[in-house]
């Protein structure tokens, strides 16, 4: 009887260990497949986006415009498997910031509207007075909750308009239930299928099914975010008349105003250090730097960074992580033993995109953690708002 306790003892270590090895080379391949997509993806979305801004006839604009609508699909898609992962592993976490709730919502809004003109279909957006101006929250997190729902909205409808409205819901006086209704016109979903639809990997079946692109991930996620919020989305809806979704989700006040509004807006002349072995995204990131009015002076690798740090003083630094010989870490440690660079801003750019490795960052004393592919708007303002007033 020992015997054979022992035996299945062993038995489930083994298939123990075999679970956990197969999740480790999961991740593992997860982490190369994500490194090897976003990186030529940066490099993609960078040059269009350059390209945007230099004379186009009408002709090359549309195509322009479709390499920038096929990228940012594919960026999607990345994004979904990977946050989709870590939900699933209880690994993504929320962060807190102070953000212009109604001018988030309107530019989320706006940013779909050419979509929707594009089927002859009206986009709205109404938004309650009683709104607060500034709000605490994960503000990223609010917009790709709501993305997938208002991308669908705009899919599955082909005539008439989708309405975007909100309101809050005072509970306190520094908080409150932020509730966004995501109304349509569209074809509706069966009473059957109202709650199959947040399952990851599933589509309704017939023409919605065949007309869907994606992973199937986007309701699954937006669910999940909800929870991971302390909120809800809930759906009402009529085959052939339409559906809303209402999504339901704390918000909080800021203590006070933040007294440098705008700041970012404005880009003040600087010396920054850009570390990046990839050509492309080098060439990338030091034109969207230097458009932005700063100098910028470059290096291949950990190893010519930490030199190049040594023989002068720069303001910023731009440090890519996954590098050959000297990664990004060791040669922020090394910089950082460096005279005069114990506060000098550091900022992480990777393709890694898991929290556990913006954790890392974070701890190894970086100041800010930008994921490619990073959009030129995105870069200033991260760096605006990390150098010191230059007078």
């Amino acid at each position: 009887m020992p015997d054979r306790d022992g035996a299945e003892a062993a038995a489930r270590s083994r298939r123990e260990d075999a679970s956990l090895e197969a999740r480790r080379l999961a991740d593992q391949f997860l982490a190369c497949l994500n490194h090897g997509i976003r990186t030529p993806l940066t490099g993609i979305m960078g040059m269009v986006d350059l390209l945007v801004e230099t004379p186009l006839s009408p002709e090359q604009s549309e195509y322009v415009e479709t390499l920038r609508l096929c990228a940012g699909e594919l960026l999607e898609m990345l994004n979904s498997a990977l946050d989709y992962t870590a939900l699933q592993a209880g690994e993504l976490t929320l962060e807190k910031a102070e953000f212009n709730l109604p001018e988030a919502l309107a530019a989320f809004t706006a940013e779909y509207r050419p979509r929707a003109a594009a089927k002859g279909l009206s986009l709205t957006c109404r938004l309650d007075q009683r709104l607060p101006a500034v709000a605490v929250g994960d503000a990223h997190r609010i917009r790709q909750m709501l993305a997938p729902l208002l991308s669908n909205a705009i899919k599955f409808t082909h005539q008439g308009g989708i309405e975007v409205s909100a309101t809050l819901e005072e509970t306190a006086p520094d908080s409150g239930r932020l509730l966004i209704r995501i109304a349509d016109t569209g074809m509706g979903i069966p009473e059957e299928s109202l709650e199959t639809i947040f399952e990851a990997f599933r589509t309704l079946e017939g023409g919605l099914a065949r007309s869907r692109n994606g992973l199937g991930l986007g309701l699954a996620i937006a669910r999940r975010l909800a929870t991971l919020m302390g909120g809800e989305i809930r759906v009402t809806s009529q085959p052939g008349r339409g559906s809303t979704f209402e999504v339901s989700v704390p918000i909080e006040r800021p203590g006070a105003e933040p007294s440098d509004k705008g700041e970012t807006a404005q880009p003040r002349p600087a010396q920054i250090l850009l570390v990046e072995d990839n050509e492309v995204a080098r060439r990338v990131l030091t034109h969207m730097l230097r458009r932005g009015g700063y100098q910028v002076e470059c290096a291949t690798g950990g190893r010519q960074g930490i030199e190049a740090a040594a023989a002068r003083r720069y303001d910023l630094i731009l440090m890519d992580i996954q590098m050959p010989e000297v990664d990004g870490l060791a040669a922020t440690f090394a910089i950082r033993e460096l005279e005069g660079y114990a506060e000098t801003p550091i900022v992480a750019v990777t393709a890694n995109y898991s929290e556990e490795f913006k954790r890392a960052c974070q701890q190894a004393g970086f100041a800010e953690f930008l994921a490619k592919p990073v959009e030129a708007e995105q870069l200033l303002a991260a760096v605006a708002r990390l150098l010191p007033k230059r007078r």
